[in-house]
C-alpha cells in the first residue's frame, strides 16, 4: 500500500480516473471491503455456473499479530505450531470464491458452511481427503449436489476385494478400475495405479530390510479410493480427481507469482479486504492464463511475460494535449494479433 499511488501514477488510466491512494485512505477502503461479507458472497455466487466442476480446498499464511483474531494455530502440512490465517477457495476453469476463516478451522467444518452460503445444485463439487464426511455427503446427495470425494486408505467404506474390470492410460501409467453401488445413489470407485503399486511394494522391502517392523497389505499398494454420488465411467471420475491439481497450481500462482503469502495488516476487516483484492488479481491472472490456453500459446509464454511485453508499449501525452501510442514492437504486434485481443487503438 505504500507504493500503491506512485505505481498508479504511471500507468493512463490515471489521467482518465482520479484515485485516491493515500496508505490511510487504502487501509480504510480494504476494512470497508472486507466488512461487507453480504456484497462478498453476492459477487461469488455470479461466477458459480450452474452444471460446472467446483473444486474446493483451503491454504494459509502465518501471522505473528496480536491484534489478528484470525490468526489462530491450527494444522498445516508443514506441522508448525505457529498463528495461521486459513483461506478457502473455490475454482472451476478459474477461481470463484475466495474467503478468509480462522486458523484453527479445518476442512471438513469449513465445508458445511459453504454448502449453507453457495447454491451448488447441479454442480459437481471435487474436494480432498481432509474434506472427508458422511455427513456432508449425505448433504450433498439430498441437495442435489454431485461429489467425488477421494477416502483414505484406511475408511471402513472401502472394500479392496472389488474386482477391478475395467482400464485405461493416464499420462503413460497403466490404471485398472472397479465400482459398486455402496449405498443409494453413492458409488465405491477403486483405481489401482500399477506403477505406483510397484513403487510402493519396493518401497516396503527396502523399509524392512533396513530393520522397519513393516506389514505388507497386498489389497491396499497402489489403491485409489474415491466414493461418489455420479455413476459415470471410472475414467472419468479418475480425471476428476485428477483435475484438483489446478486449484493447487492456483493456490501457488497466489503465493508465489502475486507475492500474497504474507501480511503485513494488523486488523481482521482489513485483512479479509485484502484478500478480496487478491481474489481479484488471481482472477484476472487467470483470464490471462486462459487466454493463452485458449490459443495454444501455455508452453511459450507466461502471464508474467505476457504483461511484460504488454508493458512496452506506452500512451504519449504532447506538449499540445494531444496523446499517441509508442512504437509498438514487432513481437507485441505479432503476440496481440495471436490472441486476438485488439487492445491496440488503430490510431
Amino acid at each position: 500500500m505504500k507504493y500503491a499511488e506512485s505505481a498508479w501514477s504511471k500507468l493512463y488510466l490515471s489521467e482518465e480516473i482520479d484515485a485516491s491512494l493515500s496508505p490511510n485512505t487504502a487501509a480504510q477502503r480494504l476494512r470497508e471491503i472486507g466488512s461487507d461479507w453480504a456484497s462478498q458472497r453476492e459477487f461469488f455466487s455470479s461466477l458459480i455456473r450452474k452444471n460446472s466442476v467446483v473444486f474446493i480446498d483451503l491454504s494459509s499464511i502465518f501471522s505473528e499479530s496480536v491484534n489478528l483474531r484470525l490468526a489462530e494455530k491450527g494444522y498445516n502440512k508443514d506441522h508448525l505450531n505457529l498463528k495461521q490465517v486459513n483461506f478457502a477457495l473455490l475454482f472451476t476453469d478459474g477461481p470463484v470464491m475466495l474467503k478468509t476463516v480462522p486458523g484453527s478451522v479445518r476442512d471438513v467444518k469449513y465445508f458445511s458452511s459453504v454448502l449453507d452460503e453457495f447454491d451448488l445444485r447441479s454442480c459437481t463439487v471435487v474436494t480432498d481427503r481432509g474434506f472427508l464426511s458422511m455427513d456432508n455427503m449425505k448433504r450433498m446427495k439430498e441437495m442435489g449436489v454431485g461429489f467425488v470425494q477421494p477416502l483414505r486408505r484406511n475408511s471402513r467404506l472401502i472394500d479392496y476385494t472389488l474386482p477391478m474390470e475395467g482400464r485405461f492410460v493416464y499420462h503413460h501409467r497403466g490404471i485398472r478400475w472397479g465400482k459398486k453401488e455402496v449405498d443409494e445413489g453413492m458409488y465405491l470407485y477403486l483405481f489401482e495405479d500399477v506403477k505406483l503399486r510397484g513403487e510402493e511394494h519396493s518401497n516396503i522391502i527396502e523399509m524392512a530390510v533396513n530393520g522397519a517392523d513393516v506389514e505388507i497389505d497386498e489389497n491396499v499398494l497402489g489403491k485409489i479410493p474415491i466414493m461418489s454420488s455420479v455413476d459415470i465411467d471410472g475414467e472419468r471420475v479418475y480425471l476428476l480427481y485428477k483435475q484438483r491439481e489446478e486449484i493447487e497450481q492456483a493456490f501457488d500462482v497466489m503465493k508465489d507469482e502475486l507475492e500474497n503469502d504474507k501480511s503485513y495488516l494488523s486488523d481482521d476487516y482489513a485483512l479479509r479486504g485484502y484478500f478480496f483484492i487478491s481474489f481479484v488479481s488471481l482472477y484476472l491472472y487467470y483470464a490471462a492464463l486462459n487466454t493463452l490456453r485458449r490459443n495454444g500459446l501455455v508452453g511459450n509464454i507466461s502471464v508474467n511475460e505476457l504483461l511484460f511485453e504488454l508493458s512496452r508499449v506506452f500512451m504519449v501525452k504532447y506538449s499540445d494535449g494531444s496523446t499517441g501510442l509508442s512504437e509498438v514492437p514487432k513481437k507485441v504486434e505479432r503476440l496481440v494479433q495471436r490472441l486476438g485481443i485488439h487492445i491496440l487503438p488503430k490510431t
